[in-house]
């Protein structure tokens, strides 16, 4: 099968809004002509005449784009078929794309599963999810992923879910992450639905940007907002990300906006999560004049396997992990909080922290596999007041 060199026709909520491809060594993307302003494809590439030329692809595009794991298996299957580039990637995840950009209407089926069946996998079940799943699976991140179709039973609704594995490299992978969610869910944090299966093994978030009444929302990374690459995810500092964050949030969600992003700080530095980069926060909106802050997600503490990790971005010129004292600094200076409001959020922060630690130590009284015990005491002192 030979290289695909037609441009890739992109879609708005089943619109054609433009194409994009490559010419003379650029990325382009170009506007159909009579489209109209709502349907702009990112919060930075808003509608005009004049194309958009980039040296590489465009932020928006690389974010539908696999990393780590996913890639690998892609480029190791296909890249002799499509070529292996960024655009020949994305043209062949296109048709398995889901959003509210989104490159083609229909979508080839594939047979979905049961929650059920996620939540007590039989051995093997991840690799199978790989085999069946990796062409449907445009979602970013290195650890090892798959982006499953669920029917639910009531319902009979078809709903997206990533599902997470773990290597050897970083043991329990799944049972850290689903305890540093639970962290932030006491904390009032708004975070996606999540589970951790019966044997631990898979880590499971339902998707955020599909709404209950049928509505994609539009969701878009700090990447794309910087207008940075996948590759420079590490490249920034949370205080940019605070100003983002007031520059594109609608007015009527700033201030709740700066308060979880603020307790996301928090928790991230006492939980100690070195993986906080760029793509792990992102905006959701339902059009230019609604958008707010999406759910926090992708919340490990990568400190459980590199002992001395640092912060993933800079947080007032260092990447250490900050006291209370410079974190209540950062919430009044770059925040929009009070001294009071910054003190009372901290206090919700370790409130949450204190009643998660007394269920990881009652689930330690059961717990017999050692690798799992040495998450929960991990997370434990990550916890301890300090």
């Amino acid at each position: 099968m030979a290289v695909n060199n037609n441009p890739l026709s992109v879609w708005i909520a089943g619109q054609a809004a433009g194409e994009l491809f490559s010419e003379q060594g650029e990325f382009v993307f170009r506007y159909e002509p009579d489209m109209t302003v709502q349907n702009f494809v990112s919060l930075t590439m808003p509608v005009r005449s004049r194309d958009y030329s980039h040296s590489a692809l465009p932020p928006l595009f690389e974010m539908h784009l696999p990393e780590g794991y996913l890639l690998s298996v892609l480029q190791r299957h296909f890249a002799k078929l499509s070529g292996a580039d960024d655009l020949s990637l994305l043209k062949l995840l296109a048709p398995s794309v889901r959003g509210r950009v989104h490159y083609q209407v229909d979508i080839e089926a594939v047979q979905p599963l049961e929650l059920t069946d996620l939540l007590s996998p039989t051995a093997g079940l991840f690799d199978e999810l790989v085999v069946r799943f990796a062409l449907h699976s445009p979602v970013s991140g290195v650890q090892p992923k798959v982006l499953a179709q669920i029917q639910d039973k009531a319902t009979l609704r078809m709903e997206d879910y990533i599902v997470k594995a773990w290597g050897p490299d970083y043991p329990q992978l799944a049972l850290n992450e689903y305890w540093c969610m639970r962290v932030l869910k006491a904390a009032g944090i708004t975070v996606p639905e999540f589970y951790l299966s019966d044997d631990s093994a898979l880590f499971i978030m339902k998707r955020f940007d599909f709404t209950s009444t049928g509505q994609w929302l539009g969701f878009e990374d700090m990447c794309v907002l910087a207008a940075k690459s996948r590759k420079q995810k590490y490249e920034g500092s949370y205080e940019q990300l605070a100003k983002s964050i007031t520059s594109f949030v609608s007015p009527q969600h700033k201030i709740a906006a700066l308060q979880q992003f603020f307790k996301m700080m928090v928790l991230n530095n006492h939980l100690q999560n070195g993986d906080a980069h760029l793509k792990n926060f992102g905006l959701l909106y339902e059009n230019i004049h609604n958008i707010w802050l999406a759910p926090a997600f992708d919340v490990v503490s990568t400190t459980a396997y590199i002992k001395n990790d640092v912060s993933a971005l800079t947080l007032m010129g260092s990447r250490k992990w900050w006291s209370r004292k410079h974190l209540l600094t950062f919430g009044v200076q770059h925040c929009e909080l009070t001294q009071a409001q910054a003190n009372a959020l901290y206090d919700e922060c370790e409130q949450a922290m204190g009643l998660v630690a007394a269920q990881i130590q009652q689930a330690l009284t059961t717990e017999v596999m050692a690798d799992k015990q040495q998450i929960l005491m991990h997370l434990l002192s990550c916890l301890a007041p300090k």
